[in-house]
């Protein structure tokens, strides 16, 4: 619902007649980059929520592991395209890739805090379920500091602190 609201917002049907985006802000592109990386962070937020409900249940069983390491890889892929657009739109409207922005910077800190569990061989502790969702848990701060953090704390050009 969210991406379906942001590709009508940045193909004008939300956006009153007498207001003018600037023309960096009419890229498709821009919905697009902005629509796959939500849908990366729902998928992180449903993945710590399993988690939760993984840790806290009486059973304490494995039934949350496969299906949040599929959550996980998906997600983790979806948070790779969506940098990767935003990188192509950059360099489309200013002429660069990378600015290092610090919601770039958090958003690429975010991604590598998510891929170590893809690579068991670095952590494999990751592989056992209590462990995986601990880290799922933790790791959920980055999204949190990406979106919200910078946003509202932090300066650059993907803020609103003032």
């Amino acid at each position: 619902l969210a991406g379906i609201t942001q590709v009508l917002y940045y193909n004008g049907v939300f956006n009153a007649p007498d207001t003018q985006l600037l023309p960096v802000l009419r890229s498709p592109l821009l919905g697009l980059h902005v629509s796959i990386i939500i849908v990366a962070y729902v998928l992180f937020l449903v993945m710590t929520v399993r988690g939760i409900i993984g840790l806290t249940s009486q059973a304490k069983s494995e039934k949350y592991l496969p299906l949040n390491r599929k959550l996980l890889f998906s997600a983790v892929c979806c948070l790779t395209v969506g940098i990767f657009l935003g990188a192509v739109w950059a360099n489309l409207s200013w002429g660069r890739y990378w600015g290092w922005d610090p919601k770039e910077v958090w958003a690429l800190i975010t991604l590598l805090l998510y891929a170590l569990p893809l690579h068991p061989s670095l952590c494999p502790r990751l592989q056992a379920y209590e462990y995986f969702h601990w880290y799922a848990i933790a790791a959920f701060l980055s999204v949190l500091m990406t979106y919200f953090g910078v946003n509202f704390l932090l300066g650059g050009m993907h803020s609103y602190a003032g």
